[in-house]
C-alpha cells in the first residue's frame, strides 16, 4: 500500500498491521518526536510529549525496543522528550545516538567544522532583519527556522537559504516543515534507523522488524529505508503525500496506537 491521500487508515487495517507486527520475534518501535509524540508548537523548546504518549512508552519499553528518532540535537531531544528509562535516542537526523558514547555521534573534520561555522554565519545573515526567523546551531548542522515569521519573510528566507548556502560544496541540505537544515555531514533518519536496527539485531538475535511513525517530509527518508517484506510498518502522522503504508491523524492517535501495541506485546 502506498498512501498518498489525506484520509486516515481504517481501524481494522491498523489493527491487523499491529497484530502482525507484535507477533514477530523481535521488534523495534521508532518514533519521531515533534508532531508525533508532541503536538507542533511555535517555540521548539516548549514541546512536550502528550501524557498519554508518555504512559504508552512506559508500558511499551518493558517488553519492546523503543527509540525516538528526531532531527533535534541529542541533548535537546532528551530535555524535551524526557523519555522513560530504556528508550534509545537518535538525534541530528540520524547522526547521533545515545548508544554511541558521551558525544553521541561522529566527529567533524577540521574542514567540516569550518564549513559548519560558515553555514551558521550565512544563515544568521539571512535571518537578520526578519522578525520570527531564527538560526539554531547543532553539532553537525545549522538550521533556519521560519515557523514564527510572516509568510513573506518565511518564503524569502527559505528561498535565499536554498539558493545560497544550501548549494555550497560539501553541504547536505534537508528541508522540513518551516525549516531548512544545512549539514556539514550527510543527514538522514533512514540511515540512523538502519544502524540502530543492525545494532539491536546483533549477537545471533533475530533481525528486528521496525515500526516507524513520523509526520514531516524529513521522515520520508526513514519510510523509504524500511520494507514491508522485512515486517516493517510505516505510519504517517497528519496530512500530506507520503510513502508510508499507514496513516493516523494526530499525536493523540499515535498515543492510542502505542497503547494498543503495548496491549499486544504484553
Amino acid at each position: 500500500m502506498n498512501a498518498t491521500g489525506p484520509g486516515t487508515t481504517p481501524d481494522a487495517e491498523l489493527d491487523a498491521a499491529l497484530r502482525a507486527f507484535a507477533a514477530r520475534p523481535r521488534v523495534l518501535v521508532a518514533l519521531d518526536f515533534d508532531g508525533v509524540l508532541s503536538p507542533l508548537v511555535d517555540e521548539p523548546s516548549a514541546a512536550r510529549p502528550l501524557p498519554e504518549a508518555v504512559a504508552a512508552l512506559e508500558r511499551l519499553v518493558t517488553t519492546t525496543d523503543v527509540a525516538l528518532v528526531s532531527g533535534r540535537d541529542l541533548d535537546d531531544l532528551r530535555a524535551c522528550a524526557d523519555p522513560p528509562e530504556g528508550v534509545v535516542l537518535v538525534g541530528g537526523h540520524g547522526t547521533q545516538s545515545s548508544l554511541e558514547g558521551a558525544a553521541g555521534g561522529q566527529a567533524l573534520t577540521a574542514g567540516q567544522q569550518d564549513l559548519l561555522q560558515r553555514l551558521g554565519a550565512a544563515l544568521d545573515g539571512i535571518a537578520a532583519g526578519r522578525d520570527g526567523v531564527h538560526v539554531e546551531r547543532k553539532p553537525m548542522s545549522a538550521v533556519l527556522h521560519t515557523r514564527r515569521a510572516s509568510r513573506p519573510d518565511a518564503e524569502a528566507a527559505t528561498e535565499q537559504a536554498l539558493a545560497g548556502p544550501a548549494r555550497w560544496e560539501g553541504v547536505h541540505p534537508l528541508r522540513g516543515k518551516e525549516v531548512v537544515e544545512l549539514g556539514a555531514v550527510e543527514l538522514g533518519k533512514g540511515a540512523g534507523l538502519l544502524r540502530l536496527r543492525e545494532r539491536l539485531s546483533g549477537e545471533g538475535r533475530p533481525v528486528a522488524a521496525v515500526l516507524f511513525a513520523g509526520d514531516d517530509v524529513t521522515d520520508e527518508n526513514a519510510f523509504a529505508a524500511l520494507s514491508p517484506a522485512d515486517g516493517d510498518v510505516t505510519v504517517k502522522v497528519g496530512q500530506g503525500p507520503t510513502a508510508a503504508a499507514l496513516r493516523v491523524g494526530s499525536p493523540v492517535e499515535v498515543a492510542r496506537l502505542l497503547h494498543a501495541l503495548a496491549d499486544l506485546r504484553g
